[in-house]
């Protein structure tokens, strides 16, 4: 056996392969491989844990899932339903695009701080949050009996901190952001890192004392965001969305299109109308007030088709469905069925010229109407029967209850009269009191679902595409919908006696998604492929055969400079050329480097760049300014 002397000889040289011959062959098998540690200060995929390979890429035609891929290659492994451990090299991704955000944050004037993941339960009562998000809510309760949550947002705690600190005009603006773990009960986990229990998000809260103030940072942020998502040169899409449960009267989403995506962006071919589902309109909106004052048809570009004007339908709710197009829905409490109602066909115009087709809901015109909706019932009938115990109601009736069961119904725009409605309907032997809604009352109603071609509300020209998309980001002005209930009130310039509540933002943008968006939109049938922004590394340098020394002078030359080093790897390790590159490719580094035989003939690799599909010889004096040139395309 070789003396220490010899083996301190070989770390010295960087030649591995002297290292593992230091070591005895078992007698049982191969010679042992042992991971060893260097104190060079360069980085080695040896003491690097990345455990790529070993497990079998999923079987199918076309190219494979994202999620697989992030798995395959060593990013990330799941512990539990909806619930994920981020390996070294997922860790380097989150911590580059945490990077990231703290630069923009810090330009825009951001101050950053870290929440409690406990919130309590008595500040969401106050905002009126905890029974309307209590399905989704991981609630727990200490050994006093105290009520706590884990926070899948943070708006209630920062403006009780905020409240408590800040008295007066002159303490704002304020711009507080934290990087943090969220949790939310999610009842069907999916699609890896685009649907868990644990998320990492970055939220941005801004304190204004006016309203315009507010307004003002709202586009500051906006921005921002524009620059921000513009670093991952990869084109996303801004749409104005609905606030939701959130509050507020203004917001808008970012996203990028990907198949894997839960949302539908509406967009037009001509200007820039871009809009998410629950708020798009398509371009046929008039209301039915307008249509009978001008004696028209319910649109002129779009026409009903085949809508019975004298529609009776029968007064058992189940076999509704054979009479007209219907949809029906439950409340979150299971008290109350909605009923809608539009056409079988409509007749849209297309760039082909009229056509007939076919209508599908827009439950998110639904859900706008009646925020208490559960979307999630696929059986709203049944619900609606079990929670009411119809059979028991049957016999002692509904008089006196506190709250009575009901039927709620709605018809889309396209319907100019307002159907016959019977005061109640028959659901299993009670009679079910019906309250009509109709869009006289509400506005105008658009029930039908927007499909690709449908007219712009917003142009004489365009057309709407609809595209699936993930939402990676959005930004909300909230004004006054915590501040006010949580007493978060400051004296004014005007009236210093005077306590008003202060004008709200929130700013998020999901992390941990981030990764599995871009993962998804960039991968190919080889692998990963990173952004530079966001890339493990940026650059990475491999060998075969007699060149393991060789190989670090080229890592030298990329990495070993003062003057803005390339975030390089060196993978030495023990393993053919050509399986090296193959893991490469699946890591996804932007820049891959070989060392190869063209280094013997005139000092030259091979540098390979799946994204631009190049692939050339480069001298290696040259290398730092060829790849860094490279780098700066992706």
């Amino acid at each position: 056996m070789k003396s220490f002397p010899q083996v301190q000889k070989a770390l010295r040289s960087h030649n591995l392969s002297k290292i593992s011959a230091s070591f005895p062959r078992s007698k049982a098998g191969p010679s042992v491989h042992l991971r060893f540690y260097h104190e060079d200060g360069r980085r080695r995929v040896s003491a690097f844990w990345i455990p790529s390979g070993g497990i079998a890429k999923t079987k199918g035609e076309g190219k494979e899932d994202s999620h697989s891929l992030l798995i395959r290659a060593g990013f990330i492994r799941q512990a539990h339903a909806g619930l994920f451990q981020f390996l070294p090299l997922g860790l380097r991704v989150q911590e580059k695009i945490e990077r990231l955000v703290d630069k923009h944050m810090s330009k825009l004037g951001g101050s950053k701080l870290s929440l409690s993941t406990f919130s309590s339960e008595d500040l969401w009562q106050k905002t009126g949050r905890l029974d309307r998000s209590s399905s989704e809510l991981f609630r727990l309760m200490d050994r006093k009996g105290g009520k706590y949550l884990l926070s899948p947002t943070h708006e209630e705690e920062i403006t009780s901190l905020v409240g408590s600190i800040v008295k007066s005009y002159k303490e704002l603006p304020l711009r507080l952001y934290q990087i943090s773990r969220k949790y939310r009960d999610e009842p069907r986990p999916r699609q890896g890192l685009l649907r868990t229990r644990e998320f990492l998000m970055k939220d941005l809260y801004t304190f204004d004392s006016t309203p315009n103030e507010a307004l003002e940072t709202y586009k500051c942020v906006r921005q921002a965001y524009d620059t921000f998502f513009n670093e991952f040169k990869i084109p996303f899409l801004t749409a104005e969305a609905a606030s939701g449960e959130m509050g507020g009267d203004l917001s808008h989403e970012y996203h990028f299109r990907t198949t894997k995506g839960e949302d539908n962006i509406i967009s037009c071919t001509s200007c820039g109308y871009v809009a998410n589902e629950e708020l798009a309109q398509s371009g046929q909106n008039l209301s039915n007030s307008a249509l009978e004052s001008k004696n028209e048809s319910p649109s002129s570009t779009r026409q009903v088709k085949n809508v019975d004007y004298t529609l009776h339908p029968p007064k058992d709710l189940e076999t509704q469905a054979k009479y007209s197009n219907q949809w029906l829905g439950v409340t979150q409490n299971r008290s109350t069925i909605v009923q809608a109602f539009l056409p079988s066909e409509i007749e849209a115009q297309t760039t082909d010229g009229k056509q007939t087709r076919n209508t599908n809901i827009n439950v998110h015109a639904i859900k706008g109407l009646f925020p208490e909706l559960d979307l999630s019932v696929e059986t709203p009938i049944e619900a609606f029967k079990q929670h009411w115990r119809l059979q028991q109601l049957v016999e002692t009736g509904i008089a006196g209850l506190s709250e009575i069961p009901r039927i709620l119904r709605i018809f889309d725009i396209r319907y100019s009269n307002i159907l016959p409605s019977p005061d109640s309907i028959t659901i299993d032997g009670l009679e079910v009191p019906v309250l009509h809604e109709h869009c006289k009352l509400t506005g105008a109603i658009d029930l039908v679902k927007i499909q690709w071609g449908d007219p712009c509300p917003r142009c004489d020209e365009g057309t709407l595409k609809v595209e699936p998309a993930v939402e990676l980001g959005h930004t909300f002005h909230l004004g006054t919908r915590y501040s006010a209930p949580l007493n978060a009130t400051i004296a004014t310039k005007e009236s210093q006696n005077e306590q008003t509540p202060m004008q709200m933002g929130c700013h998020g943008i999901g992390v941990s998604r981030l990764i599995a968006a871009v993962a998804d939109s960039l991968a190919d049938s080889k692998g990963l492929n990173w952004p530079r922004v966001m890339a493990p590394f940026e650059a990475v340098v491999l060998s075969g055969g007699d060149h393991e020394g060789d190989a670090v002078e080229v890592y030298d030359a990329l990495a070993a400079t003062s003057d803005s080093p390339i975030d390089a790897i060196l993978d030495d390790r023990n393993k053919q050329l050509g399986w090296k590159i193959r893991d490469a490719d699946l890591i996804g580094y932007p820049v891959i480097v070989v060392v190869g035989r063209d280094w013997k003939k005139g000092r030259k690799v091979e540098v390979q760049c799946r994204r631009l599909d190049s692939k050339e010889l480069v001298p290696v004096g040259n290398l730092r300014a060829y790849v860094e040139g490279k780098l700066q395309q992706l």
